[in-house]
């Protein structure tokens, strides 16, 4: 096995719940070259495996197809398993080709019907494309180590004792972000004396919710929503005590440097396969009976109450949170 790629477009908690497949495929085959075939905002992320030798980036206008072609891959992984996708890996022409089992249809299933049924992770899934190419090895959890020397903002670089307390309440999609009122009765309830700095982590579109959790605290939160790249924002993660997330791309990442972290589920559940993996994470989720109501969340309840996320209550947090501070 000389040549061979991987193809995972999107999103960011996807790709980093992908490099676990590709150490193995790494450590199966250590002479070959690993291409990875990915969408350019996501590359950075890629970066971090150390098992991928060439990254090259999807974009509709500019497809590197020929390219593709033209480099004559023994094997080709679909870890996206899309029409698009479907497309790509037909048009590359590999010698061998392997798609993972994503168990669309159980997915969705259990969203429309609320069976009790659980689907395996999503890493485990992946995993099912190595298998059929002969690869019988269990799913292992994806690591990422932070890149050297990376420049952060000083308030990540000193503690002046203080532990660091990171928070994204950000999510794609409105009902899997928890109410920010919660999150601000929760940020006060924690008692001085636990020294606990609080840092908010977002993109540039998200700066307005950090704005208003900051209107709604009397603590002081710091706010580094739009300010960091993606391998900052690894080295930032990396140096918080603890995390709290929806279900989100930085619950992935914080999972894949193994930091104690909170995840908050509301319109998702973990039962679809997408929770963190990580054995120093605390789910939290109301497990009501409309839950899940989604595959990914949407712009609005379908019910017009919220309760899936309103129901985890700020002092469940806190309570949580002790946990953590005893372990």
């Amino acid at each position: 096995m000389k040549k061979i790629l991987i193809i995972r477009l999107s999103s960011l908690g996807d790709i980093v719940l992908t490099q676990s497949a590709v150490q193995v495929l790494r450590n199966e085959f250590p002479k070959a070259q690993i291409h990875y075939l990915t969408k350019r905002a996501f590359a950075p992320i890629v970066e971090m495996f150390n098992s991928v030798d060439e990254i090259h980036y999807w974009e509709k206008k500019n497809a590197p197809l020929i390219k593709l072609r033209k480099l004559k891959f023994d094997l080709a992984i679909d870890l996206h398993s899309k029409l698009n996708t479907f497309i790509i890996k037909g048009f590359v022409n590999a010698k061998q080709t392997s798609t993972y089992n994503k168990e669309h249809l159980l997915r969705r299933q259990i969203v429309k019907k609320k069976t009790n049924r659980t689907i395996s992770s999503t890493v485990d899934l992946y995993f099912t494309a190595l298998h059929k190419i002969g690869i019988n090895i269990d799913a292992i959890e994806p690591k990422l180590i932070p890149i050297k020397n990376i420049k952060v903002p000083d308030i990540l670089n000193h503690s002046d004792g203080e532990k660091k307390i990171g928070l994204f309440p950000g999510a794609l999609h409105k009902t899997k972000q928890y109410p920010i009122n919660q999150l601000a009765e929760f940020i006060d309830s924690v008692p001085t004396e636990w020294n606990y700095k609080f840092i908010i982590f977002g993109s540039e579109a998200e700066r307005e919710l950090a704005e208003k959790l900051n209107s709604l605290t009397e603590k002081k939160i710091i706010d580094l929503c739009g300010e960091l790249n993606l391998q900052q924002l690894v080295t930032a993660i990396d140096r918080m005590n603890v995390v709290i997330s929806n279900d989100s791309g930085p619950m992935h990442i914080a999972a894949a440097l193994e930091k104690p972290q909170i995840a908050i589920f509301g319109a998702t559940h973990p039962k679809l396969g997408f929770a963190p993996m990580n054995k120093k994470a605390i789910i939290l989720s109301a497990d009501l009976r409309c839950q899940p109501c989604s595959l990914h969340g949407s712009k609005t309840c379908p019910l017009d109450h919220f309760n899936c996320m309103k129901q985890v209550f700020a002092v469940d947090i806190l309570k949580t949170l002790k946990i953590m501070l005893k372990d």
